[in-house]
């Protein structure tokens, strides 16, 4: 069960395959990550982020590459951690995407059986859009 903004994820996943761009739902297991990262060239990774520094429903999009770019402020496992620990192994398992972004909302929310807080529901269609055009710009991109 997700809960409140924690849903971010899972929802956007849904508008994206209604949309026919493909999608996959990963809890935010390490090894999960890892293995959806093994077979993948460009990944981009939706979720409630948690910076402290913005208010619900703030688009963020972060390249790994981004000094700004903290795994442990996305929100992919009950603890943080799978994404932080991920990102440390990929390397030494040869299975880091040649790229990767971070796109989410800051959350606030994250109640048991709670939905959306109103700020990121109604920031849902924005972040939807965001990995729309960045995945169309993705699949326009010249293979390297």
């Amino acid at each position: 069960m997700d809960r409140g903004d924690d849903a971010i994820g899972p929802l956007c996943a849904d508008a994206l395959q209604n949309r026919k761009i493909p999608s996959r739902t990963i809890r935010g297991d390490t090894s999960e990550i890892l293995d959806a990262w093994h077979t993948a060239q460009h990944v981009i990774m939706v979720d409630a982020i948690v910076t402290g520094q913005a208010p619900p429903g703030t688009l963020h999009c972060l390249e790994a590459r981004d000094q700004r770019f903290r795994p442990a402020m996305a929100r992919c496992s009950a603890t943080g951690l799978g994404l932080v620990q991920a990102m440390k192994l990929a390397p030494l398992l040869k299975c880091m995407p040649t790229s990767m972004l971070l796109i989410g909302l800051e959350a606030g929310n994250f109640e048991w059986a709670s939905t959306l807080s109103q700020p990121v529901a109604a920031a849902m269609p924005q972040l939807v859009e965001a990995i729309v055009l960045e995945w169309q710009r993705l699949v326009a991109a010249p293979a390297r």
